[in-house]
């Protein structure tokens, strides 16, 4: 008698059915897409960017390299006006918003900046002041902070020490920059869930003000940045903060040189790498190898090339642009603000939006608590975790990117971008303008337009295809993996292998296999993430130096090696359950009945929990 074929009838088990059938299809499709799809493109990201985050450094050396001499004439005293942590207020404010400080550095580049303002949007609620003067101190060291950087610090009407603390920010460093200024969101908004989006929408409102001309707007570059008082629990006085964000002065300087010379500036979203270099080695292995996952993510799609190209926390986009699209969501499908801007931009512009790469990583800060031992352990653990949840109740966005979708497929009679600008000056008011309970920002015929071409509003399905696939495994994937996983396990130990249809044992050992090579590809990743950290952390400490920021940022440059952090590749299959299946599970059934989420810095809940530990110790 010959072989047995598992598709034919069995002896002793009976045809696969269906459920099965599909079961074995949507495993093994899985497994494919986490296992060798994903750490495959993961490693060959890294591995790219590594060489373009060295190339964007030269290449800024050649943009600024024309004014190396006659900056090196500049006196000693103008330099440190400039770098210096806190700046004196003695010099006189801007005539306007949109005047030039007439000085030395300023005149020498002038040609750099070429009248392109970088609105500098910086949201913060409840942050300690150190925090935020530590971020402006970076942006004031930058070389075209006092041509080209308006900085507007985004506050929250609800921190009772928002206005003073902006205050006394704008009095320390007002002379350091083109202009700054603050905004304060009030909490009551009628439809808006509190969050960064709603706060950068109002900030983006109000400093709309300042902009009233076409060409103006054409210039203005919007830079959301990302300062949440998350980061770090301050467990006594002597401790010092730090903020979530730093950007090199070589974003802004590359930034301007493409906003410049790319025709279709004005219709684009410029994405930023991020890195955790900053107290990663303060931190315990399970929060430090999560966050080298949440980077990887986000490098993932960066590469060049690749059709979607998503930001992750740090972004700029176009003015007109963000006016396109009618600015920011402030809904609760936004709470991913940096991912909903992105597919808003998408799905407005029917797939025109441009995306560049801006190869100069941001530097990030990991959750850390001061708290020593098993208490200081289970906070940083705890406060990872509620940070994973906030990213993965994002998932909304995934809803929101098909409901857009299928409206693109079946409402024809929408109104197209191309329509959009055809339409008349005065009909051309955003509809987040309209809706403002401001009064009336600008002429309506100032607004400027977007160049997007009549011609390809359609959406390319292959970039659709690739879009939703994103989306796929940034919020279902590890929920679905460890379902089938658990649905495996399950099924042998209860069933027994003698008991299960071979195609479905031959399904279970495949996707074992493929989970080893998994494994051993995320371990590749890790291995050459160790190549992209070191380069990204020698370049940010060179330029602190250069700017005379180093002394007072000692302990903010993490150095990783082999020996030191070797048990952050034994966390990595506890840290896939840990920060990526569970908050996934948790935000997906909460989905089922509410789309909000209690929104509020982590540092708050977290100091509580340490007062209760306190107390409870106290007791014993």
């Amino acid at each position: 008698m010959g072989a047995h074929k598992f598709w034919e009838k069995p002896y002793n088990w009976t045809y696969l059915d269906p459920w099965q059938i599909i079961y074995i299809i949507y495993s093994v499709g899985a497994h494919i897409c986490a296992c060798i799809l994903f750490p495959s493109r993961l490693i060959w990201s890294v591995w790219h960017m590594v060489e373009e985050v060295r190339a964007a450094k030269y290449e800024a050396a050649e943009v600024t390299r024309p004014y190396a001499e006659s900056e090196a004439s500049s006196s000693v005293d103008d330099k440190a006006s400039l770098i210096s942590l806190t700046p004196t207020a003695s010099s006189s404010t801007p005539d306007g918003p949109l005047s030039r400080v007439g000085t030395p550095r300023a005149s020498k580049f002038e040609e750099v900046a070429d009248s392109v303002i970088h609105a500098v949007i910086l949201p913060s609620y409840k942050e300690d002041l150190d925090t935020l003067k530590e971020t402006v101190s970076v942006l004031a060291s930058h070389v075209l902070a006092r041509s080209s950087y308006d900085l507007y610090l985004a506050m929250e009407q609800r921190d009772p020490d928002a206005q003073s603390m902006a205050e006394s920010l704008i009095s320390s460093f007002k002379d350091s920059f083109h202009n700054m200024s603050y905004t304060l969101h009030p909490g009551d908004i009628e439809g808006e869930v509190a969050g960064k989006s709603s706060n950068v929408s109002w900030a983006a409102r109000q400093l709309s003000h300042n902009y009233v001309d076409t060409e103006s707007r054409r210039n203005c570059v919007i830079t959301v940045m990302d300062c949440k008082f998350m980061n770090r629990l301050r467990t006594s006085q002597t401790n010092k903060q730090t903020a979530d964000t730093h950007l090199s002065s070589n974003y802004f300087l590359l930034l301007t040189k493409s906003h410049r010379e790319d025709p279709n500036a004005d219709s684009t979203l410029y994405c930023v790498p991020i890195i955790f270099d900053r107290n990663a080695h303060l931190v315990n292995p399970f929060v430090r190898a999560a966050d080298i996952f949440w980077c990887g993510a986000g490098l993932s799609g960066l590469y060049r090339g690749s059709t979607v190209q998503i930001p992750t926390s740090v972004y700029s986009i176009a003015m007109t642009l963000a006016e396109t699209v009618g600015g920011w969501d402030t809904g609760p499908e936004s709470i991913g603000e940096d991912m909903h801007m992105f597919l808003k931009t998408y799905f407005k512009t029917k797939g025109q939006v441009q995306t560049k790469v801006i190869y100069s990583p941001a530097s990030q800060s990991n959750v850390y608590s001061d708290v020593k031992g098993i208490r200081g352990l289970f906070l940083n653990v705890y406060s990872r975790y509620k940070q994973a949840l906030r990213h993965m109740w994002g998932s909304l966005d995934s809803g929101y990117a098909v409901q857009k979708g299928l409206e693109a497929l079946f409402r024809h009679n929408e109104e197209s971008p191309a329509q959009w600008l055809a339409s008349r000056p005065e009909d051309r008011v955003p509809r987040w303008v309209k809706d403002s309970n401001l009064t009336h920002f600008t002429p309506p015929n100032m607004y400027g337009e977007s160049r997007l071409d009549p011609e390809r509003a359609r959406f390319s399905k292959l970039n659709l295809v690739a879009l939703y696939h994103r989306l796929y495994e940034a919020h279902f994937l590890p929920a679905h993996l460890t379902v089938a996983l658990i649905a495996e396990v399950i099924c042998t130990s209860l069933v027994g292998p003698s008991m299960i249809h071979p195609a479905l044992m031959s399904a279970f050992s495949f996707c074992g296999t493929l989970r080893l090579i998994g494994f051993c590809a995320t371990a590749c990743f890790v291995y050459f993430y160790e190549t992209y950290h070191l380069v990204c952390v020698r370049n940010r400490e060179e330029e602190m130096k250069a700017a005379g920021l180093w002394e007072d940022m000692q302990d903010n440059f993490s150095y990783r090696s082999l020996r030191k952090n070797w048990f952050d590749y034994c966390a990595l299959p506890v840290n896939g359950t840990l920060y990526g299946t569970a908050p996934a599970i948790v935000a997906e059934f909460s989905h089922l009945w509410t789309d909000q989420i209690v929104y509020q810095v982590s540092a708050k809940p977290l100091k509580k929990l340490a007062e209760r530990f306190e107390r409870a110790v106290s007791l014993a």
